[in-house]
């Protein structure tokens, strides 16, 4: 089941919990004018209210958001290890005639695992593996090209992920944060 139809469901689910306890407050709005027990109508209500509760904690359990677009939690968590292992790989690369650190090789080797491991294209695999024979092999790799690389890397596994103009955004959101170099991430 995909990310979108989970949700769906789960916002279907909340909706009827909600829909629930409106119709428990009406019920106990007409009982209390008729001056009948109570015990029903909060019946109800506190099963509306739960099944609510309970639809909140599966949306909780189930899904994150990465730039305010809904994942599963093992995309998320795929995104966000793609994004920081393809940052790491690069930090050493930011400054001139500095060759790449063993932490940053072993970054590059983690791409390439991953892109392997979440089912990427072909295509994806191969830009994975050449960003890190760039990084491996070469005394100063071709930057740019590495760039190049990850972004073809980032568009291919949100394609697969996600649809649309959702895809092109998460790209972009994910690109900056590979490009972007905080000492303390």
């Amino acid at each position: 089941m995909s990310a979108s139809s989970e949700a769906i469901l789960i916002e279907s689910l909340f909706g009827l919990g909600a829909l629930i306890v409106i119709g428990g407050l009406v019920t106990l709005v007409i009982a209390r004018k008729r001056q009948q027990t109570l015990r029903s109508p909060m019946t109800i209500i506190i099963c509306g209210a739960g099944i609510a509760i309970i639809a909140i904690l599966l949306n909780v359990l189930m899904f994150k958001t990465y730039d305010n677009v809904r994942l599963k939690k093992n995309q998320y968590y795929e995104a966000t290890s793609l994004t920081s292992n393809m940052r790491q790989s690069l930090a050493s690369s930011r400054s001139a005639n500095q060759p790449v650190a063993p932490n940053d090789k072993k970054a590059s080797k983690n791409v390439t695992y991953l892109v392997k491991h979440t089912n990427q294209t072909k295509t994806a695999l191969k830009r994975a593996q050449d960003a890190q024979q760039q990084l491996e092999t070469k005394r100063h790799p071709d930057i740019q090209r590495i760039h190049r690389d990850y972004r073809v890397v980032l568009q291919s596994y949100f394609d697969k992920i996600v649809t649309g103009k959702d895809a092109d955004r998460l790209t972009k959101h994910a690109y900056r944060q590979v490009l972007h170099f905080n000492k303390n991430a």
